[in-house]
């Protein structure tokens, strides 16, 4: 996919709230998002009216926003009251891993042996930056994201792409929920022990080998 990499870029971007051509609505959506996963959100009832003054801003890019989170099950409406963060479950998170595992072990699958020495090399530059930026939280999850959505992009099949994009931004308020919530005792692996196997089974041209790798990275969410 010619865009792969400008999309990728937007979706890091986006975690940010600074997503590159976004409209008034969707700084909106990606500053509210910005909010929940900094745990600035976390319980509390958010208001349309104060998010209005916050972004000073009128109410319909707002209302905009929060319809399409409340769509996306980020946020669930309380009639008379605002809105409230919808908080993932353990079950919540494993049906998202599988489905991951299912999406990309079987894209993976199909394609592994089309994928370019190009295209490892630059699978080896996200790595090495998610390995360098191991205690920045975020910046390091951002690379893991960036890396598992570049993966995708070279299977060509871009509905897999956006279900891919779609699952790590629900695994993203996953990742802050375990970090501010609940979970917080959770410790994250920071290494990219198996980004390095997935890699280098490919230089191998390894099909087992490297899908065993993927679907081992996949599960070590929140191990």
């Amino acid at each position: 996919m010619k865009e792969t990499a400008r999309e990728t870029a937007q979706f890091i971007a986006g975690l940010a709230g600074h997503r590159e051509g976004a409209s008034l609505k969707d700084k909106i959506y990606f500053e509210i998002f910005r909010s929940i996963i900094s745990g600035e959100l976390g319980s509390s009832i958010i208001s349309e009216k104060a998010l209005v003054e916050k972004y000073n801003v009128s109410r319909a890019p707002v209302r905009e926003a929060l319809v399409q989170l409340c769509g996306e099950g980020v946020l669930q409406s309380m009639p008379r009251y605002g809105y409230q963060v919808v908080q993932l479950s353990k079950s919540d998170i494993e049906d998202i891993l599988r489905f991951r595992v299912v999406l990309e072990g079987g894209s993976f699958k199909e394609h592994v042996h089309d994928i370019t020495d190009e295209q490892i090399k630059e699978l080896e530059k996200i790595d090495k930056l998610c390995t360098e930026m191991q205690e920045d939280f975020w910046k390091h999850w951002a690379y893991n994201v960036q890396f598992h959505l570049t993966l995708m992009s070279f299977c060509g099949n871009k509905f897999s792409y956006e279900m891919l994009e779609k699952s790590m931004q629900t695994l993203t308020r996953a990742y802050a929920q375990f970090y501010w919530d609940r979970w917080n005792k959770t410790e994250f692996p920071k290494d990219t022990k198996f980004h390095t196997g997935i890699i280098n089974c490919l230089k191998k041209k390894d099909t087992e080998g490297a899908i065993h790798f993927l679907k081992e990275d996949i599960s070590d969410f929140g191990r």
